[in-house]
């Protein structure tokens, strides 16, 4: 399925915290693009492709889970996709990045 990106979206503007966020096949930030960096970026293409590697229903019950019983930055998915920020994108995640 294509990624759509949204840029600058309202709600993330008013609440502050969340800097991006992936609602597949989407992936929300909260500023415009000029702002979002290759590792916030990189970030959000995992969760996307770990909603590709278990499926929809089971990544976000299993999101909701693992943030209910270890918190957000223990929970594995997000473990996952901050580990990965760092690495460079790639040429496909760099085309969706500049062409959106």
């Amino acid at each position: 399925m294509k990624v759509r990106i949204v840029y600058s979206f309202l709600p993330f503007r008013l609440w502050g915290w969340i800097r991006g966020m992936t609602i597949y096949p989407f992936i929300l930030f909260k500023f415009d693009k000029s702002k979002i960096t290759d590792a916030l970026f990189r970030h959000e293409m995992e969760h996307i492709y770990q909603v590709e590697r278990v499926g929809w229903i089971k990544f976000y019950l299993g999101n909701l889970w693992q943030n209910l019983r270890h918190g957000y930055r223990n929970n594995k998915y997000e473990v996952a996709a901050y580990a990965i920020e760092n690495t460079p994108l790639t040429a496909e995640e760099r085309k969706i990045k500049d062409n959106s």
